[in-house]
């Protein structure tokens, strides 16, 4: 077996974690391995004993072979491959794997991850309706999580200005999630970049999105946060974003709109608080 193929079997492996499929990655790649005997898997990935004793009666049962027969069929990215974007390969827990439909060039372009409510105010749409032209004029690609209020608009605001989105979804790719996004999903897979680490028949689960979030500031060089309420997806994003030493600017708001305070207090803490989308163009300035 390839060495991307057995990092593509590992994501089926029953209590395998993200953190656990890092660190076998990271061993694969300092001792030159192609893959690893099933005892040293669970070792390496720190498995606690009765996820161990869960994956390796998955693992003697052997009807995981008819979803790998799937699931080799699957389009997608490994961390070997020289096409892995070079930022993300950077962070810590990369996922080892990303399934895509799309435009696989867009992962080496300069792009700016944009987050923010999904109660998104008139105010916080209108700056990004109105900065996004100007993103898309300077050559950036947009990333976000197709999420309601300032995801979805930041990939509609990009498409209507005829430029480059990228989606990274907390669910598989053969899945909806929210339905009302089905058609916006379906033109990104075609225009832009569709991206998730998850399996192509799972669905959403809570903790999917948080995790996702490492990958849509990992992507990118400049994290850019519209609006956020003090305990917020977004934040997160933002917190991501500063452990993978990324510039991260925030929009300032009104102190009594809750929709600011997360934002403003971003600011306080050390964001760059962002007043013209010149701003973020220069940014990029320092990469290229």
């Amino acid at each position: 077996m390839a060495q991307r193929d057995f990092l593509l079997w590992l994501l089926m492996v029953p209590g395998l974690s993200i953190k656990g499929r890092y660190r076998i990655w990271i061993y694969l790649r300092d001792n030159k391995l192609l893959k690893l005997p099933w005892q040293q898997i669970l070792i390496i990935s720190k498995m606690r004993q009765p996820q161990r004793d869960a994956a390796t009666f998955w693992f003697k049962q052997t009807k995981w072979q008819t979803d790998w027969q799937r699931l080799r069929k699957q389009t997608f990215i490994a961390i070997c491959d020289e096409e892995y974007p070079i930022y993300l390969y950077e962070c810590i827990d990369a996922p080892i794997c990303l399934f895509y439909k799309g435009d696989l060039s867009l992962l080496s372009q300069p792009s700016v991850a944009i987050v923010g409510s999904r109660q998104a105010t008139k105010y916080g749409q209108g700056i990004l309706s109105s900065w996004i032209p100007d993103l898309v004029s300077a050559g950036l690609v947009t990333v976000s999580g197709l999420a309601a209020g300032i995801d979805e608009l930041t990939h509609r605001e990009t498409l209507k200005a005829k430029g480059k989105t990228i989606a990274v979804i907390g669910t598989g790719l053969n899945q909806i999630y929210p339905k009302r996004c089905e058609q916006l999903q379906s033109i990104i897979s075609h225009e832009g970049l569709l991206l998730s680490e998850y399996l192509p028949w799972q669905g959403p689960k809570r903790q999917h999105f948080p995790a996702r979030n490492r990958i849509i500031s990992g992507l990118s060089q400049v994290c850019l946060v519209i609006e956020a309420k003090k305990r917020s997806g977004s934040l997160i994003t933002a917190m991501l974003a500063l452990d993978q030493n990324r510039t991260v600017m925030a929009l300032p708001g009104r102190v009594d709109v809750p929709t600011s305070r997360g934002t403003n207090e971003l600011i306080l803490a050390g964001a760059i608080p962002v007043l013209s989308v010149e701003q973020i163009i220069l940014e990029f300035a320092n990469f290229y």
